[in-house]
């Protein structure tokens, strides 16, 4: 039986994988199925961001949020900080002075341990001049750099989706087994493993579909949709009887 469903946000409630755009199929089937189970999300935003979406999507207060790549959990209105701070803030403005054309997102003063920026680059190329960069500043090895294809993240070496949805189980006293995860992306991978029912929308990474013991037939945020309005009643169908 799953308890609770969590859920990415870019990539997975959006229209496609290129858009910030929240794909209304998904939230309508969000807000028919709250209250049969207990819905959170977890992203990469910053957790401001985090909580104000998960308020205009209908989520009632209290619902898991976990933040900044897994670095903050948010539930029952208790905060946790899963991350140490390595004042990556600083870091991020050092980079700022010397890769041209590198700025602030607009997340970046509302964020503490998983930095955000952007450049108008190519992302790998990006990842791999700002790593150049910090190996230059002795700080190689110490700073995880990716690219959500959103913007470029500064993130803690222990900055990890998957360890902050084993502490939500713990918080919550639920066997991660009854946990679903859908995502889409790289950072979705390793939580995969930990929960019961991994699943990944059609337009996902491959190694997520790999990974996942759900792979739905369609993208994005209709994929959210297809698997809340049509499959979630298939595998526990016990709130719906």
């Amino acid at each position: 039986m799953i308890k609770a469903i969590l859920l990415d946000v870019d990539g997975t409630l959006t229209r496609d994988r290129s858009t910030e755009a929240l794909d209304p199929e998904a939230i309508e089937a969000i807000q028919e199925t709250v209250g049969k189970y207990v819905i959170g999300l977890v992203t990469g935003n910053a957790l401001i961001v985090t909580q104000a979406l998960a308020r205009y999507i209908g989520l009632p207060r209290g619902s898991p949020l976990i933040a900044e790549n897994g670095c903050i959990l948010e539930y029952g209105g208790e905060q946790y900080e899963l991350c140490e701070d390595l004042g990556l803030r600083e870091v991020a403005l050092r980079l700022i002075k010397i890769i041209p054309g590198l700025k602030p997102t607009y997340q970046f003063n509302y964020r503490r341990f998983d930095i955000t920026l952007w450049a108008p680059r190519d992302p790998q190329e990006l990842v791999s001049i700002v790593n150049e960069e910090l190996r230059k500043i002795g700080l190689a090895g110490k700073v995880r750099v990716s690219h959500s294809g959103y913007a470029l993240h500064l993130q803690p070496p222990s900055s990890s989706k998957a360890i902050a949805v084993k502490r939500l189980c713990e918080v919550m006293s639920i066997p991660c087994s009854e946990v679903a995860y859908v995502g889409d992306s790289d950072t979705d991978v390793d939580v995969m493993d930990v929960v019961g029912y991994g699943v990944a929308v059609s337009n996902a990474v491959d190694e997520l579909k790999r990974r996942a013991r759900i792979v739905l037939p369609r993208p994005s945020g209709k994929g959210v949709a297809y698997f809340l309005k049509y499959y979630l009643p298939k595998i526990s169908p016990k709130e719906h009887q």
